[in-house]
C-alpha cells in the first residue's frame, strides 16, 4: 500500500512535466536564465528617465489640450454673439 502512495505523486509529477503547462514553465525558466538583468544603478537611472519623459509628455499634452480648449471656447463665443 505504501508503494501505491509513493507512485501516485511520481506519476503526477511526470504527467505535469510532460503537459503543456509543464513545458511552458520549463521553457520560461530557460529563457529567463538567458536574460541580462540590469544592475541596480541602471534600473534606477532608467526609471528616472522614464519618469522625466512621462512628465514632459504630460506637460505637452496638457498644454495642447488647454490650447484646443481655449480655441474652441473662443470659436463658441464668436458664433454665440
Amino acid at each position: 500500500m505504501t508503494t501505491a502512495n509513493n507512485n501516485t505523486p511520481n506519476r503526477f509529477v511526470e504527467w505535469l512535466k510532460n503537459s503543456a503547462a509543464g513545458v511552458f514553465v520549463k521553457e520560461t525558466q530557460s529563457e529567463l536564465r538567458k536574460v541580462t538583468w540590469p544592475t541596480r544603478e541602471e534600473a534606477i537611472r532608467l526609471t528616472v528617465v522614464v519618469l522625466v519623459l512621462s512628465a514632459a509628455a504630460s506637460v505637452v499634452l496638457f498644454a495642447a489640450d488647454a490650447l484646443f480648449s481655449w480655441g474652441l471656447l473662443q470659436l463658441q463665443s464668436l458664433f454665440a454673439q
